[in-house]
């Protein structure tokens, strides 16, 4: 007859001098890298599909122009800080957001841009 103690799978003990070096702050770092590695990646993943659907739609930007090129960097941006908001990161665009876009008075949940913008884009949290 078997002996019941085969059915028991040893774990090696936990290093102790490995959980001695980790502390909070190194995991944030890690976690807020991982946090930057996905935005990262899931732009990488969405902008070829964006610009591909504008360009069969028509509105292709062309390489040869600063301006073209700034208005797609403004879409990229644009993405990137709706994620960066969604893990509470900071992006300048978030402040730029709050104040361009005021609410309209004759629709609800309805926006407008602002006719003059002044801002700076300081992260407020690191002051």
């Amino acid at each position: 007859m078997k002996d019941k103690k085969d059915n028991v799978i040893v774990f090696p003990k936990a290093n102790a001098q490995i959980e001695k070096n980790i502390n909070a702050e190194d995991i944030q770092r890690n976690m807020d890298m991982m946090k930057h590695y996905h935005i990262q990646e899931t732009i990488l993943n969405l902008a070829p599909i964006i610009f591909n659907q504008l360009d069969i739609a028509g509105f292709g930007l062309s390489d040869e122009e600063d301006d073209d090129v700034k208005d797609g960097a403004m879409i990229i941006e644009s993405l990137r800080s709706y994620m960066c908001k969604y893990y509470d990161e900071y992006h300048p665009f978030q402040i730029i957001a709050e104040n361009v876009f005021i609410p309209k008075d004759d629709e609800e949940g309805a926006f407008k841009i602002v006719e003059e913008l002044s801002v700076e884009l300081k992260n407020p949290n690191k002051e």
